[in-house]
């Protein structure tokens, strides 16, 4: 299956902020759109970063008295790890659990088309689970 797919199901929505911006503005987003990242845009509207549930957290604990007035660009991830809409989930989900992230910015020809996380591959694997277990309990019992 390719990344692709999991983005015809799930939609091309991604929440993105300025570099420029508060942590405060992000957990604003976050919160309200009930989402767990951000991709960071620098003012030409290129991916500079991404920001995370867990980078805000970070901020916080280290800045306890003022951490939303701090800016977005401290506490990105700054390199960026993408993957193609043509790329296999299996890649996807390496690529994920090697660096140890749950979510991946979609690129097709230098254009972001979307966002996966662990969660939609955890969801697109359940149900192939599923959808072979049906066909091999069938093809045991002799059903056509």
């Amino acid at each position: 299956m390719k990344v692709s797919e999991i983005l015809k199901t799930k939609g091309p929505q991604v929440f993105t902020i300025s570099e420029e911006k508060s942590l405060g503005d992000a957990l604003r987003i976050i919160v309200v759109n009930k989402i767990g990242v951000l991709i960071v845009l620098n003012y030409e509207g290129k991916i500079s970063g991404i920001l995370s549930e867990r980078d805000i957290i970070r901020a916080s604990y280290e800045n306890q008295n003022d951490y939303l007035n701090l800016g977005v660009a401290e506490f990105m991830t700054k390199n960026v790890i993408i993957v193609e809409p043509d790329d296999d989930v299996d890649y996807a989900e390496s690529v994920m659990t090697t660096n140890r992230f749950r979510h991946v910015p979609v690129i097709s020809n230098k254009i972001l088309v979307g966002i996966i996380s662990i969660g939609d591959i955890v969801k697109v694997q359940l149900n192939e689970s599923r959808y072979e277990n049906k066909y091999l309990k069938d093809y045991i019992s002799g059903v056509q």
